[in-house]
């Protein structure tokens, strides 16, 4: 039985025993701390008044770290190369315009053809002058004309071989001329976006030095944070000091009655 209802069953004892009547109580309780702690209980009072009363206060330090001068530089080559171009590809451009219109020609090939056609004529000539011989002289009283059919039977096979030789020739060179301008062209792309490359490298090692820089920006935020919620912190700790230290008191009034 708490002192509270202790209090009340003797007051009824009294009131059975005395036989008065009419009387009346009342009880109040409070909160009750010890001596040592009201001196916490005031700062705890006056720190909430202060920072009910703190007006609130922005961040003055910068939240984001903005582009530096790596990063710009990178993208300065970025732009650079897509309006201005690659000087390699407007070759590659022209070489492969030139191609597209014809009309090459390669200033060794005349050369390297009549070469290798004087050497079919020179081999002709060994060959066929003996033959030609030998047909004459067989020919006898019968006249020329079997001579000049096999004579012109082999000028025109060597008209022939020699068109052959320039059209093989000339066609391989063209054909070996326009693959490697192809392959060239190919190539070109290449060489031309290595500065597209160079530049992403650039820009790659501007961003870790942005994000470090963000890091420290960060880090400085976080210490402003913990700096303005010190003193909830502390009026955090002092109540809960005082939570766990508080008593409670009972006071009971009595009126009226009579015997």
């Amino acid at each position: 039985m708490n002192p509270l209802q202790e209090k009340r069953k003797a007051l009824g004892q009294m009131r059975a025993m005395g036989g008065g009547g009419g009387g009346s109580s009342t009880s109040s309780s409070q909160i009750v701390y010890p001596d040592e702690l009201k001196p916490l209980l005031n700062n705890v009072s006056q720190l909430s008044t202060e920072l009910a009363n703190t007006d609130w206060q922005a961040y003055g330090g910068q939240r984001y770290a903005d582009l530096n001068d790596t990063q710009q530089q990178a993208l300065q080559m970025v732009q650079d190369r897509a309006v201005n171009g690659s000087a390699l590809l407007d070759t590659a451009n022209q070489s492969l315009t030139g191609m597209l219109q014809g009309g090459q020609t390669n200033p060794y090939l005349d050369d390297m053809v009549s070469r290798a056609q004087q050497s079919m004529v020179d081999s002709y000539n060994l060959t066929t002058a003996p033959q030609q011989a030998h047909a004459q002289a067989m020919s006898g009283s019968f006249g020329n004309s079997g001579l000049q059919q096999m004579q012109l039977a082999q000028q025109n096979q060597l008209q022939q071989n020699l068109g052959g030789i320039a059209t093989q020739m000339y066609g391989d060179a063209y054909n070996t001329n326009q693959a490697n301008q192809l392959a060239a062209l190919g190539m070109a792309q290449g060489y031309g976006n290595q500065a597209y490359i160079d530049a992403d490298k650039l820009l790659s090692a501007g961003d870790v030095m942005q994000n470090q820089q963000q890091n420290n920006l960060d880090f400085g935020y976080e210490q402003y944070l913990q700096q303005q919620d010190d003193p909830y912190r502390k009026l955090q700790a002092m109540t809960g000091v005082l939570n766990g230290s508080a008593g409670s008191t009972t006071t009971t009034n009595q009126s009226g009655g009579g015997k």
